[in-house]
């Protein structure tokens, strides 16, 4: 959208000024954006990071909101899919695949998987049927292209996992036994620890950039 100040017809007019890009970014501080790409300090406000649930089709939030679920309501379990670490990846993954001949006594990947299928089944009987399908597409934004793998995987799973308990939870009051599964199936993010971290301290001291891309 061009900036428009004033009529077309008044001068202040210009067509090649784009609003949006001036006030996003390096652009909004008065540096060539195109510089500013160039920049080593990930997540300075010359570089900000954009996380990728802001990269979704609004017809998927639309569709979301018509299941009865506002995407803010999972962004607390994005942002820690967010800020995931190579190694807590590698916890995941041995969780998921190794050591399966001498489960954990407390969780099992076989059963959360038999745990997801009834939370589906609940959620289409309370009218939310679509929302395990928008929920793993939106999930799958976060390891776009080239940068998925074996690792990614293993975090789409558990990170889908957490957020269909963010679902569940809010039909518990109507079954009972959607809280306990719901708690089931947000354990491995719990288990394995996964934190939300501060971008303004990363671009203080030059820190790595997003756990995503580091887990890919």
């Amino acid at each position: 959208m061009a900036k428009r100040k004033g009529s077309p017809d008044s001068g202040d007019f210009n067509q090649d000024i784009d609003e949006a890009v001036d006030n996003w970014g390096a652009a909004a501080l008065g540096i060539d954006p195109l510089l500013a790409s160039f920049t080593s300090v990930a997540y300075a406000p010359v570089r900000p990071h954009v996380p990728f649930y802001r990269f979704l089709h609004y017809p998927d939030i639309l569709d979301l909101r018509k299941n009865g679920f506002e995407l803010e309501e999972f962004i607390p379990t994005f942002d820690l899919l967010e800020d995931a670490k190579y190694s807590q990846a590698l916890r995941v993954h041995s969780m998921l695949h190794l050591h399966t001949e001498n489960p954990n006594p407390i969780w099992n990947p076989k059963r959360a998987r038999q745990i997801e299928f009834e939370v589906r089944a609940a959620l289409h009987r309370y009218g939310s049927g679509e929302v395990p399908t928008l929920l793993r597409r939106i999930i799958g934004r976060a390891f776009p292209g080239e940068s998925i793998s074996h690792l990614s995987v293993d975090l789409i799973h558990i990170f889908f996992w957490a957020a269909m308990a963010e679902a569940a939870r809010k039909y518990a009051w109507r079954d009972q036994r959607l809280a306990y599964w719901a708690d089931y199936l947000a354990y491995p993010v719990k288990a394995v620890g996964f934190t939300k971290w501060s971008r303004a301290a990363v671009a203080g001291d030059g820190g790595p950039g997003s756990g995503t891309a580091a887990a890919a």
